[in-house]
């Protein structure tokens, strides 16, 4: 789920706050680990 909520973060669809409690600290690791600007 972090990264479901994650990429609709990213994508502007709506914003940590508005992720349910239950998952805000999953999908914040998962922005941290998983910059947007990531070099391959």
């Amino acid at each position: 789920m972090g990264a479901f909520y994650g990429l609709r973060i990213r994508a502007g669809i709506m914003t940590l706050e508005e992720v349910p409690a239950f998952w805000r600290a999953k999908v914040d690791k998962w922005l941290v680990d998983n910059p947007e600007n990531k070099e391959r």
